[in-house]
């Protein structure tokens, strides 16, 4: 559990927290891969109109670059809301 908590504050990601990471061998280079969750007390807003929304309709999980870490390249997953 410490390991994520420090992931969590290195990365900074707002809204979301570290559920957990690995190293991935890719070739001849290794992936840092950092799965994220939303955190339960955040509130969802719609981007349309910016209203607080309770009910999920749907979600899917993106794969995103992210800076480098240590000089191992990441990989983000991110589980993406859409807001009913």
């Amino acid at each position: 559990m410490a390991e994520q908590d420090c992931m969590s504050r290195l990365g900074g990601w707002e809204g979301y927290r570290v559920r957990k990471w690995r190293h991935e061998p890719r070739g001849e280079r290794r992936w840092l891969v950092i799965e994220l969750e939303p955190l339960r007390q955040a509130q969802h807003c719609c981007v349309g109109c910016a209203q607080v929304v309770a009910a999920v309709h749907d979600r899917t999980m993106r794969c995103v670059r992210d800076l480098p870490v240590f000089g191992d390249p990441v990989e983000l997953h991110v589980p993406r809301l859409r807001l009913a």
